[in-house]
């Protein structure tokens, strides 16, 4: 097999010169914001009661903040996370 001098593992995708950059619209992150302090550094929680078992039927789902470690909730779409 014949290495491409042009890239630096065999493994790396081809990248094609017709992406299109991201829109100012999109959003960069993918976790929701804390409320508390701010961050995008949360992740999802665990459910812990009957109540966010009946929130997730209306896509709203509960997130902890890694940096303050706020537990809040969030409407979320399924394809959005």
């Amino acid at each position: 097999m014949a290495k491409d001098p042009e890239k630096k593992s065999e493994y790396e995708e081809p990248v094609e010169a017709d992406d299109e950059p991201l829109e100012e619209d999109e959003p960069v992150y993918e976790h929701p914001t804390c409320p508390r302090c701010g961050w995008h550094n949360t992740r999802p929680s665990h459910t812990k009661s009957i109540i966010d078992t009946m929130l997730r039927t209306f896509s709203v789902r509960p997130y902890r903040c890694r940096s303050c470690g706020n537990r809040f909730r969030v409407i979320r779409r399924a394809g959005a996370n």
